[in-house]
């Protein structure tokens, strides 16, 4: 074998090394140039999983708004029956007079009207949010599209309140359904926060993992191209010097 066949070989066989190593810094995948197919494949269902996972973190937020919006609500619809309660109480009052009377029976039908108009007209993305019947909705919590359901209200009946007398009978019916109603939608934030909580983290592992799978590993890569260049730089040179033995030979031949 010729003194400058084995520094050849050796630099072709580093001159690959250098282009796979230039290949996959330049386009970021591993696949590139000898890398694993199986790998790539991996990362491939692993980033759908995560883009799944996203789509449920999506659904549990949009339920979560509705449920918050419900909430917001039904806080409001709470103070309201409460003042409608007060208001109910002061006018057994035997020392009102005419016009005290009056007024009561005014803000009565007044908070009675705002109670009554929240609960029939409140939505959310044109969607009826509450009602003098139970509302339930269907979010998506799992990507093999499972859902839950969250109830915003079990029913609150209009109050039609004409008077201020026995309104503080019927704010405690509205009490106690918005009561329960607040009940219902605290439990439904609780369980989409964590089902989304849940997919926001299986949605961050899975990209983790398709990366590890598919992207190149930058400073292990461009750890090996300096190597490789650093020997194909004395691969050279020994060539280099191989080939001029070679030539100082044949002239002492000749």
């Amino acid at each position: 074998m010729s003194l400058a066949l084995y520094p050849a070989i050796k630099l072709g066989q580093t001159e690959e090394k250098i282009r796979r190593s230039i290949s996959r810094l330049t386009t970021g995948l591993n696949i590139l140039a000898g890398g694993t197919s199986g790998d790539f494949a991996q990362g491939i269902e692993f980033s759908k999983e995560a883009r799944s996972n996203k789509a449920v973190v999506s659904s549990t937020q949009v339920g979560l708004d509705l449920l918050e919006t419900a909430e917001s609500a039904l806080v409001e619809l709470a103070a309201l029956a409460t003042r409608l309660r007060e208001i109910g109480i002061a006018d057994t009052n035997s020392t009102n007079s005419a016009s005290d009377t009056a007024a009561l029976n005014a803000e009565a039908i007044s908070v009675s009207d705002t109670i009554d108009n929240i609960v029939s007209t409140l939505k959310f993305h044109s969607i009826a949010v509450l009602g003098t019947s139970a509302k339930t909705f269907n979010v998506v919590d799992a990507v093999d599209a499972g859902t839950t359901a969250v109830k915003t209200t079990v029913g609150i009946t209009a109050t039609n309140i004409s008077d201020a007398t026995n309104s503080n009978t019927t704010a405690d019916t509205a009490l106690t359904e918005i009561n329960t109603s607040l009940g219902h939608v605290a439990g439904g934030i609780s369980a989409l926060s964590a089902y989304g909580n849940i997919s926001s983290a299986l949605e961050s592992i899975e990209l983790q993992t398709a990366a590890k799978l598919m992207d190149t590993n930058f400073a292990v890569e461009t750890a090996k191209l300096m190597k490789n260049t650093l020997i194909q730089k004395y691969a050279t040179s020994m060539v280099t010097k191989a080939n001029q033995s070679e030539e100082n030979k044949k002239l002492l031949i000749l």
